[in-house]
């Protein structure tokens, strides 16, 4: 039988809790409303009192007030249900929906416009919204239907259309299954949900960081054999200088060099060499320490991320051509440029646990090496065994990725400190066993490291080797 995790429970938690029918503002309007009525009740519910036979009368006429508005908006939103789920079953309506860009955003807030074309009816006093439900028990947030599309020359609507953000913090593929249409009342104390099956995608791409700054060359075997379409420059001999020759340029000798060693030299001008070697950029995705794909990996998969993204375009800016290998089959996107590949290859990968860094990293090849610390500390020291030593290694360290809860800092004093989507998971991040774990295999890590050079253990990619 499969335990369960405090990874899972708070990864099931929020998804359920966003698909509940009934809120929970309905449950606590109850509460406040009954604790209200028993306070003044025993407070001024005495018999010969006129204040309490005014102030009875008025709570009660308030009251079915209240009640008789939120009846009413409740019929209405259930009339307009049960006519949408009819209207479903005979395919008279139809719906789209259209996220980023359609195919690719940045994680974060991204734009998502639903329509609904056909005759839909609107609840009296109460709204129409609509959330996508993705693969993996994720859920958008909700956006409120409240635009008509006219008909031409006509005066009823064609359809109705909302837009607005949700936000897609996981860097991934989302795939949706359904899109969830609630029928709401005037109060939002209640929403009468409807599944219709939707099938569409879309891919969120890592964060970009701050520029950084990374140097690799490529290994010796490779160089002069991958003919580039930009021609790059290279140095002349011997640092730019040559021993002067017959038929040389003698505006090009160095007449400083001359006056101190006597011996004549000149400048060798930059040539354009069209030839290239690309840099193998070896990135690691296993996982020797997590058990479960709740919300704790997920979170720790999305610093990780970032962090190759950054790895991978800092190292294109050295003018060659960055390959990164693949530890696991990722799927194919078509009509996807080759600029996007490489990016979505980031963006596609999870954790795995098949294939550990001393079988997947070719020593031969390898130019970069980026390994997240959920690797545990024999794999990588068995790794560094078969590194050539002027290799850089870095182990992204992933304890912190989730902020600590005391975290505090002065200026939120003044100000209100901005929503990130992992503030749930600070509290439960304190006690879980994955970060004990996590950080003692750091440990580990972090000794074995200090004796090999080119080897970091950190949170911020950030060297130059």
């Amino acid at each position: 039988m499969k335990s369960l995790s405090l990874s899972t429970v708070v990864h099931s938690t929020s998804y359920w809790s966003k698909l509940a029918g009934i809120r929970w503002p309905f449950f606590l309007a109850i509460l406040v409303a009954w604790g209200t009525a028993r306070w003044l009740r025993l407070e001024y519910g005495q018999d010969d009192s006129n204040l309490w036979l005014v102030m009875n009368l008025f709570l009660t006429l308030a009251a079915w007030t209240m009640a008789g508005l939120f009846l009413f908006s409740l019929l209405t939103a259930l009339a307009a249900w049960l006519l949408f789920r009819h209207q479903i079953k005979k395919k008279s309506v139809h719906i789209q929906a259209k996220f980023g860009d359609g195919q690719k955003a940045e994680a974060g807030w991204v734009s998502l416009a639903v329509m609904i074309q056909g005759p839909v009816l609107r609840p009296l006093l109460g709204t129409i919204q609509a959330r996508l439900v993705f693969v993996g028990k994720k859920i958008s947030d909700r956006i409120v239907l409240d635009a008509n599309v006219p008909q031409p020359r006509k005066l009823r609507r064609q359809a109705i259309r909302g837009a607005g953000q949700t936000l897609l913090h996981d860097r991934g593929i989302y795939d949706v299954e359904k899109i969830l249409i609630s029928f709401g009342d005037m109060l939002g104390l209640v929403a009468l949900p409807v599944s219709v099956p939707y099938t569409n995608q879309l891919f969120t791409l890592p964060r970009p960081l701050p520029e950084q700054h990374l140097r690799a060359q490529p290994q010796a075997s490779e160089e002069q054999k991958h003919r580039i379409d930009v021609s790059r420059r290279v140095e002349g001999e011997y640092i730019n200088y040559k021993e002067f020759e017959t038929g040389d340029n003698i505006q090009r000798i160095v007449w400083k060099i001359y006056a101190k060693s006597g011996q004549l030299v000149v400048r060798v001008p930059e040539i354009k060499d069209p030839y290239a070697s690309h840099v193998y950029c070896y990135v690691s995705y296993f996982d020797g320490l997590g058990e479960e794909n709740g919300a704790f990996e997920l979170e720790l998969l999305n610093t990780y991320k970032d962090q190759v993204r950054s790895v991978y375009e800092a190292l294109a800016r050295n003018g060659y051509e960055v390959r990164l290998p693949h530890d696991q089959e990722v799927p194919k996107l078509s009509g996807l440029s080759e600029k996007h590949s490489e990016l979505f290859q980031i963006t596609a990968a999870s954790w795995q646990s098949q294939n550990p860094p001393s079988k997947f990293v070719h020593p031969g090849k390898a130019a970069f090496v980026c390994l997240p610390s959920l690797t545990p500390a024999d794999e990588v020291e068995l790794l560094v065994k078969n590194l050539q030593p002027h290799i850089p290694l870095v182990v992204v360290k992933l304890s912190e990725a989730i902020p600590s809860p005391f975290q505090f800092k002065l200026k939120d004093l003044f100000f209100k400190p901005e929503k990130n989507p992992n503030d749930r998971l600070r509290q439960p991040w304190m006690i879980a066993s994955l970060r004990r774990a996590l950080r003692e295999n750091e440990s580990a890590i972090a000794n074995m490291l200090q004796h090999r050079a080119n080897s970091w253990l950190t949170t911020d990619i950030n060297i130059e080797s």
